[in-house]
């Protein structure tokens, strides 16, 4: 088994960081739009379906 740490976190957030100052230096999400993961994917990588179930189920 390998443990990577905190390796995942520390790459997302430099990739936050570049993307962040490209908007700002763009004036718009214009030219990052396409390089980024569109919506659907986060919630399928977050298992949003499962999510939403369960809401239906004990949120009445």
């Amino acid at each position: 088994m390998m443990i990577y740490g905190n390796y995942g976190i520390r790459a997302a957030a430099t990739a936050m960081q570049e993307t962040f100052r490209r908007i700002i230096a763009d004036g718009g999400v214009q030219n990052v739009y396409k390089d980024i993961l569109p919506v659907d994917e986060i919630f399928r990588i977050q298992n949003m379906h499962e999510v939403k179930a369960a809401e239906a189920r004990f949120l009445r």
